[in-house]
């Protein structure tokens, strides 16, 4: 009984070191991949890329860009960057969204895949420094904070409203997942 216990714990380990032990090179590759999993789920939690009728587009707000900057930040930012967009991104995602009536399984599955994520990048930029990383660039961080903070606020002055928790999806889906997917570019190069 015990090495039956023993061997999964094996396994286990063995499956989670695979993608511990991807470059970031891999993992830029399979990120794009994963890029269309995370829009996938983020659209299934509603329901569909729709907004509900009762939330009209018009008049959504607008939360401005993550990353302001005007040249393209050095590849270890770009890395910290994307990390940093998955762990508050999932931060946004944790908040009371029960007035959002979603779907919990696919809610919770998006979760778990943020999570993950955020978990890859932080390992990737580690391993690629050989030491905890940090931003180059402050305004980096700074920018994706201030971001944040916006979608926080949003969320909480309209009380986590269905239509709240509606634009700030729309709003992930487009601005989080193109900004992702310039990082990624941006690591490929």
């Amino acid at each position: 009984m015990a090495t039956m216990g023993l061997q999964q714990v094996g396994l286990l380990i063995l499956l989670a070191s695979g993608v511990v032990t991807l470059d970031c090179d891999e993992i830029v590759q399979h990120q794009k991949g994963e890029l269309r999993k995370t829009k996938e789920l983020l659209e299934a939690m509603s329901g569909g890329p729709a907004s509900p009728p009762e939330c009209p587009i018009t008049g959504m707000p607008d939360f401005g860009s993550p990353i302001r900057s005007t040249s393209r930040p050095s590849k270890e930012d770009a890395r910290m960057a994307i990390g940093l967009i998955f762990k508050k991104t999932l931060h946004v995602f944790q908040l009371n969204f029960t007035q959002a009536n979603w779907n919990t399984t696919v809610t919770d599955l998006f979760q778990v895949e943020l999570h993950q994520q955020s978990q890859w990048w932080e390992r990737c930029s580690v391993a690629h420094t050989g030491r905890e990383a940090r931003l180059q660039d402050p305004r980096v961080k700074l920018n994706l904070m201030i971001y944040f903070r916006k979608l926080q606020t949003f969320l909480r002055d309209k009380q986590y409203s269905l239509c709240a928790w509606e634009a700030v999806r729309k709003t992930i889906s487009v601005n989080n997942l193109i900004l992702l997917d310039q990082l990624l570019k941006s690591l490929s190069d």
